[in-house]
């Protein structure tokens, strides 16, 4: 699972203890990429991929291993090189979403599957005002906890 913030970053929850959450969170459960107008900048698939895209292949590579896979480095290097704004944001029928920020991205998440069983394609998380509202994309749905 891919846990995105936005908004806001807090180093403290509400009772001070040590923290570091967005006033939105973003979890992605289902194929996702970032793009420009030229290229993928980083993709869901790139957490399976060494750091060094030149490097030989290696059997002993851990990819769960912190920025030891391509994904973990692109997306630091972007967050690092870039204040990235939302400009717009649309769920679509199928469970999708697409998120325009500034700087021509665009987050596009896709579910994959045609099963009618109840998985989770991505969660929306609200935490502002100390409440934690939640918008779910289902394969059966969307479904709020308000």
């Amino acid at each position: 699972m891919e846990c995105l913030k936005f908004g806001t970053v807090y180093r403290t929850d509400k009772d001070g203890k040590a923290n570091n959450i967005g006033e939105f969170a973003l979890h992605l459960q289902c194929p996702w990429r970032l793009t420009n107008e030229n290229e993928i900048i980083v993709g869901n698939g790139d957490l399976y991929q060494q750091a060094d895209e030149k490097a030989a292949y290696d059997e002993n590579y851990d990819y769960l291993k912190f920025n030891a896979n391509l994904r973990d480095v692109k997306l630091d290097k972007l967050i690092k090189d870039k204040s990235i704004k939302i400009i717009s944001a649309k769920a679509d029928k199928f469970g999708g979403l697409k998120i325009c920020f500034d700087n021509n991205i665009i987050l596009t998440v896709f579910p994959d599957l045609a099963s009618k069983a109840d998985n989770e394609n991505w969660r929306l998380i609200d935490f502002r005002n100390g409440e934690s509202k939640h918008l779910v994309s289902w394969t059966t749905g969307y479904e709020t906890n308000e």
